[in-house]
């Protein structure tokens, strides 16, 4: 009976273990350069939210210490709710992983999963973290964007700035591929078509870099936008595109970057 008892003892405890997940495991803090950075998401309402505010963190050992926090083993009730943070992890002002959570539901949200989050988890950091500054700035060309951000990366006070597609792509244009009406097969064949797509576009045009993102569609078409530079744009007539309307005609990206600094 002893032994019956210890045997289930030990799957219940290797079952748990199994479950729980670390998601901040992948990152070795000690090597430096490192920074959290939460900042508030969607507008909505807590106490703790109020009390704590936007913050971030380069302390080493404080890093560390969230990374041995951060084990989850509940399940979230996915989509519960909206978010109150977006909590950034960065090195050298570069995004590496982002999290959301939401202090009312309890839920924390990684590429990985959706998890039950106690908010005593963040409250405890509360007067550990400090507050950064926010910053947002516009530009009248790509070059003087491009060779803004380029330089805040280098400077050790930054703690985050995101990856705009501006920084490699033009703009954006959409287009139409039609199905065959009567057989009305877009939608069974999505998938396939989105790849046959995307090869038809780099065998027409090798030269040019691109990616294809959804704008919906139905049975009988399939709606595109493509993120590319506006030479693409200029000579790109493989699929149906109303070059006098808002979606096909080429729009330019806006230039403006938001950076988060260390006060």
């Amino acid at each position: 009976m002893k032994n019956i008892i210890l045997q289930i003892f030990f799957i219940t405890v290797t079952t748990f273990t199994y479950c729980q997940t670390q998601v901040l495991k992948e990152f070795d803090f000690n090597d430096g350069g490192y920074s959290i950075l939460g900042v508030k998401w969607g507008g909505l309402k807590n106490s703790l939210l109020d009390s704590i505010g936007e913050f971030y963190t380069k302390d080493t050992s404080i890093l560390n210490q969230i990374k041995t926090d951060w084990f989850f083993s509940i399940p979230g009730q996915m989509y519960a709710c909206g978010y109150h943070y977006e909590i950034f992890i960065c090195k050298n002002g570069l995004v590496l992983k982002s999290l959301r959570v939401n202090l009312e539901c309890n839920e924390i949200v990684t590429d990985e999963a959706y998890f039950y989050f106690d908010s005593d988890k963040l409250r405890k950091f509360h007067g550990k973290f400090k507050i950064p500054l926010k910053k947002i700035e516009t530009f009248e060309n790509l070059t003087k964007a491009r060779d803004y951000r380029d330089r805040i990366l280098k400077n050790e006070n930054l703690i985050m700035t995101p990856s705009p597609l501006w920084i490699k792509y033009e703009g954006e244009f959409d287009f139409t591929f039609k199905c065959n009406e009567k057989k009305k097969t877009c939608y069974r064949k999505e998938d396939r078509l989105k790849i046959m797509i995307n090869n038809e576009i780099t065998l027409n045009y090798p030269n040019e870099e691109f990616i294809l993102t959804d704008r919906g569609g139905s049975w009988t078409e399939i709606l595109q936008t493509v993120y590319c530079n506006k030479s693409l744009s200029d000579k790109f007539d493989l699929y149906y595109r109303d070059k006098e309307s808002y979606f096909g005609k080429w729009k330019p990206f806006e230039l403006s970057l938001v950076s988060y600094w260390c006060k």
